[in-house]
């Protein structure tokens, strides 16, 4: 059955108003049909434009921001930090590259803020063991060392521990089995203000999305 079937009259109408009106009530009809699923419920991002189209950071799960040093990579995360701790949750910066200033981290409230700056090589094995820990229910990792394979260990690790897992990284992380992708690059101009490109399961195409906060704005980028 088409879909153009679904409405009475199927001849052309040369009126543009009256194709506009065709178009909207099948779009209704589509709708009645097959309804549009429910994002995922995860762990609140503080950022209404992200919120509507994700969801959320995956929880439990992986999240990836992938672009440069300098681009507003940090700024994506910080509103989920800056809350949590607020709130008297503890959560995790794994600072792989120790290029965190944590005082330059606006609002958020640093007595809860665990940061782990470990040895080289050891950046993974410090996401799992945090990622575990079912007390953290954010925690970052910043510029680790392409993941390889040994990205879906991060993958296991976040279950466990039921933790929103968010891997900031300048260099691409492709094996990473994020649910959330953003990326400081995209497909045509970006809209005015900070935003960062949300890609469609790592596959080519997408949308931007504002970085606009809900509630007061700050200039972290990271």
């Amino acid at each position: 059955m088409s879909a153009l079937a679904l409405l009475p009259g199927r001849a052309r109408s040369a009126d543009p108003a009256d194709r506009a009106a065709r178009i909207d009530a099948l779009r209704g009809q589509l709708a009645a049909l097959a309804p549009p699923r429910a994002l995922p419920v995860g762990l609140a991002t503080g950022l209404p434009a992200l919120e509507a189209a994700t969801g959320g950071w995956a929880r439990p799960g992986l999240s990836l921001i992938e672009g440069p040093v300098g681009s507003p990579r940090l700024a994506a995360v910080l509103p989920a930090l800056r809350r949590l701790t607020l709130a008297g949750r503890q959560v995790a910066l794994i600072d792989a590259e120790q290029r965190i200033y944590p005082p330059g981290l606006d609002g958020v409230l640093l007595d809860n803020l665990i940061i782990v700056r470990p040895l080289p090589g050891r950046a993974l094995w410090a996401a799992e063991q945090l990622a575990r820990c079912a007390a953290l229910p954010l925690v970052v990792l910043l510029d680790p060392p392409p993941l390889g394979r040994a990205a879906r260990r991060l993958e296991v690790a976040a279950g466990d521990g039921d933790t929103a897992l968010v891997v900031i990284s300048e260099a691409p992380q492709v094996d990473l089995p994020a649910r959330v992708r953003l990326r400081s690059r995209g497909e045509g101009p970006p809209p005015p203000g900070p935003a960062l490109f949300l890609a469609r399961g790592g596959r080519a195409g997408g949308r931007w999305v504002s970085l606009a906060p809900a509630g007061p704005s700050s200039g972290a980028s990271g």
